[in-house]
């Protein structure tokens, strides 16, 4: 797709909440990005619209399913959006459960400045906003998914609001970046001169497929910018270390994750989350929703199972393996 075509889908999303109109750019977009499971798999059924957050617009797409059992939330990372998720969206199909997956603010078709926020209070908002618009069931239990940043919006969502989530799958999670000290500094060095520098486009998975459509992607911003680095600085700054009160969580992470600060990360994690528990994944790197299939696999059998314990009626982890749909191939 064009960044044309893209900005006219942008413009053209109903309001989420209302009648289910279908812009005229749709079908091309699911297709670019391989989300057409409404087309490939019977009985799913695909919605899109915007939901206000503060100054913000977020596209939200949901795919809901005669029969599910469960609601899944999938929250994305930083420079993503939901058109690199369709793995994921995928799985949660297969474990017979609605999907909903938003774009943070400045990303995907969401308003806002490419991969800037001010604080990261609006990825809070975000998610809470999100929420309050979807359509819930008291014998569908809800639970969440997120990568990297996504999880750093979760963690602020839970500092003020009740926790929805009976099970929560945490990939990745950002706290410090790789190299976060000698990076605080140099923000503050050149954040008088420059507002962002040039985005290097890092091997970050295994799977080459997704690496080459990546840097061709139309929706991936060039520049990583100063502002967030900023609200980042500010967040972890007030972030107490403490036990958030919401439960354990899963935490998922590769120990060829070359983009954030793992090893300080994962221990952070499981102070905010107490009881969590930890699957490292040898030789995966950051971009864990994109990962080689063997290491989606690999982690998403023991998704599978903690869900399950935790009460989410999802399919047998052997109803699902990677690779049944079409992955992403930019046509």
């Amino acid at each position: 797709m064009t960044p044309a075509q893209l900005t006219a889908l942008r413009d053209s999303l109903p309001a989420f909440t209302g009648v289910g109109l279908v812009p005229a750019a749709l079908p091309d977009y699911c297709r670019y990005y391989g989300l057409d499971f409404h087309s490939r798999l019977p009985g799913v059924h695909h919605r899109i619209g915007t939901v206000d957050a503060g100054r913000h617009r977020l596209a939200v797409q949901r795919w809901e399913q005669r029969d599910a059992t469960a609601e899944l939330l999938l929250v994305h990372g930083y420079f993503d959006h939901a058109g690199l998720y369709g793995k994921l969206i995928e799985f949660g199909l297969w474990q017979r459960c609605n999907v909903t997956i938003f774009d943070l603010p400045g990303h995907g078709l969401s308003s806002g400045e490419p991969a800037v926020i001010g604080e990261f209070a609006e990825y809070a908002l975000a998610v809470r906003n999100v929420l309050a618009a979807l359509p819930r069931r008291a014998d569908r239990p809800l639970w969440v998914m997120a990568q990297s940043t996504g999880c750093a919006a979760l963690v602020e969502y839970a500092r003020h609001d009740p926790w929805p989530f009976a099970a929560a799958v945490l990939l990745a999670p950002l706290l410090r970046p790789r190299g976060w000290k000698t990076g605080r500094v140099l923000h503050t060095l050149v954040r008088p001169f420059r507002t962002s520098l040039k985005r290097k486009f890092v091997s970050n998975s295994a799977d080459r497929a997704f690496l080459d459509f990546v840097r061709r992607d139309p929706l991936q911003s060039q520049r990583l910018q100063l502002a967030w680095v900023g609200a980042l600085k500010r967040w972890l700054d007030g972030l107490p270390l403490a036990d958030l009160g919401v439960g354990p969580a899963l935490v998922v992470q590769g120990d060829a994750d070359r983009t954030v600060d793992w090893q300080y990360n994962v221990q952070a994690y499981c102070r905010l989350f107490p009881g969590s528990r930890v699957q490292m994944l040898a030789g995966a790197g950051h971009q864990l929703a994109n990962e080689s299939q063997d290491i989606r696999r690999e982690y998403l059998s023991v998704v599978s199972a903690e869900a399950g314990a935790a009460g989410v009626p999802v399919a047998a982890a052997q109803a699902w393996q990677p690779g049944q749909g079409p992955d992403i191939s930019g046509g």
